[in-house]
Parts: structure tokens; sequence; C-alpha cells
């Protein structure tokens, strides 16, 4: 197929991009606003929203796999900024699919992310009520709704796709800041802080995308996506440092204290998502798919640690 990729730069898009090319599709990255351009990139608008007046869409594009998102850190300024958030995830989410209708594009990979669900006790399945926690979250599950109804009435066919955070070399947010923080020849107190929570190997995810783009059971489905074997903090920092050869060095974590700490700084409601499961079942992608969630993420982390991946 020859392939639209938005969100090339990205951690997941500089991992995708090289893996559907080695499956044989002909891949075009949309970068956004001045760049570089080549024979497998080409030169979008500054602001996707605005990609349906753009004059210079490639031609015979079979499918779009729309990756590009404002996803701000957590500290950042940026991250309460709800109405630039969802100019960028809703608007630009919602004229994508217009314009792939318009140039009947066979088929659109959106890919959004599990934490349209919340923390619960039991096992998240697609079929549970939306709770975004934050403004990242609440524009992606708006996006999502703004995705179906821009390709309602157009033969182009649509399927979303909810990964767990994903990790992997270059990998930021909770994940690299476990990372940075196991490399560190310290013992550190995580022992029983926070609850098991899932997470996608970037190459699982690509392998997710791969096969939603190419088989038509994929067609107007949802599917949440993560390795099986969902971890703490704890764990992740024992099997980095078992992969590097290391003791883990985990210490057990003064939660109680913690928790009243939470409490003092108004960070309570924080605390308590921390502390609840976000456990992922992915037997949906898998029965309908047939992806394989393959070796679990305790083995996966520890693997790729040994072997210098991370």
């Amino acid at each position: 197929m020859r392939i639209l990729l938005t969100g090339s730069s990205g951690f997941v898009g500089r991992h995708l991009h090289p893996w559907l090319r080695a499956r044989g599709h002909d891949v075009i990255a949309l970068t956004r606003g001045a760049g570089a351009c080549g024979r497998d990139t080409i030169q979008g608008p500054a602001d996707i929203a605005d990609i349906e007046a753009w004059r210079s869409w490639p031609s015979d594009i079979d499918a779009i796999v729309h990756l590009a998102a404002l996803n701000p850190g957590r500290g950042d300024a940026a991250a309460n900024d709800l109405p630039a958030i969802r100019r960028a995830n809703v608007e630009g989410t919602a004229a994508l699919a217009r314009r792939a209708g318009r140039e009947g594009v066979g088929r659109v990979v959106s890919v959004s992310t599990a934490h349209v669900h919340a923390p619960r006790d039991g096992s998240i399945r697609e079929s549970d009520p939306l709770a975004p926690a934050n403004a990242y979250a609440i524009s992606k599950a708006e996006a999502e709704v703004a995705f179906w109804h821009a390709l309602a009435g157009t033969g182009t066919q649509g399927c979303v796709l909810r990964p767990a955070p994903v990790y992997g070399a270059g990998a930021r947010g909770g994940f690299g800041t476990l990372l940075g923080l196991a490399r560190r020849m310290l013992p550190l107190p995580l022992d029983g802080f926070g609850g098991p929570r899932s997470l996608v190997a970037v190459d699982q995810l690509c392998s997710a995308i791969a096969l939603s783009l190419e088989l038509s059971a994929a067609d107007g489905e949802t599917f949440l996506v993560a390795d099986d074997g969902p971890l703490s903090p704890a764990d992740i920092v024992r099997a980095l440092r078992g992969g590097w050869g290391r003791p883990a060095m985990v210490l057990p974590a003064p939660a109680g204290m913690m928790a009243v700490a939470a409490g003092w700084m108004g960070k309570a409601a924080r605390w308590r998502e921390l502390s609840t499961p976000f456990v992922i079942d992915t037997g949906h992608l898998q029965d309908k798919l047939g992806w394989e969630p393959g070796a679990n993420t305790a083995e996966r982390l520890k693997h790729r640690a040994a072997t210098g991946v991370l």
C-alpha cells in the first residue's frame, strides 16, 4: 500500500516508518511546516487542522496512519491548555479524516490512547465507559468521536487503536523517568508504590498498526493494545536492573506517608489514580486480527536491557 504517515518524527513514528517499509509498503511521511523533503517525505500544513485546504495532497494514497498529536508533558505549561490540545488533536483528526474521505483513501488508522479509560479494579475492555482524567486524554476521547463522525457516509474505512503507555529506546513520560532512575546506582523506595499498569513495547504497537492497515477485519473497530503482564514501578526497575546484571536495590515505599502528603498537597486524586490498577485486556485485538502479545512485559524489559536496547 501507499501510506501517508503523520507524526513520523515522534517516538512511535520513528519506529513505525521503517517497520512499514520493511513489510513492503510505500510510506510517505507528512511533515508539518518547513522541513526537509525527500522521496518519502512531503511538507504539509503547519497546522494539521488546515489540511482540508492543502493543495499538495499526494496521489494514490491507499491508507493513512494518524499518529500526530499534541501531548505536553505533565509539568509543561501547556499540559492544561485544553483549547490548544483540542485544536491539534480533535480538529486535526477530524480534518484529516474528512480529507481522506474526499480523496477516496481506503483506510485510516487513528492512534488514540488507553487513557481514555480510567484505572479500575479488574481488566479494562474497549466497551468500558470512557473516563479521561487529563486534557490530553479528554482530547483523544473527543477525537475518536470526531473521527468516526467525519468518516460517516464516505467510502473510507476507519480503525482506532488505544495503546497503553509505549516503551522502548527514546520513550519519554513515566517510563522514561523510571528508566533514568533505574540507571542510577541508588536504592529506590518503590516497593508498594503504584498499582500494576499495562505497557506496550513500541514494536508490538507497530505490529498492531500494520495488521489494522492490512486486514479488513479491522474496519470500524476500536482496539486496546498492551503487552501481557502489567507491572508496578518497582517491577519495572527490577526487570531493567536484572537485564543489566545489577542488584535490584528496591526498598519498601512509605506508601502511607506518601498518601497523607499527597492529600496535603491537593494531589489525593492523582495518588488514587496511581494506586489503582490499570490492566488492559487485549482479547478483542487478538480475536479479530490474530495479534499476539508475545513475551510478557518483564521478560521484554529484561531482554532489551541485557542487549543494550534500553
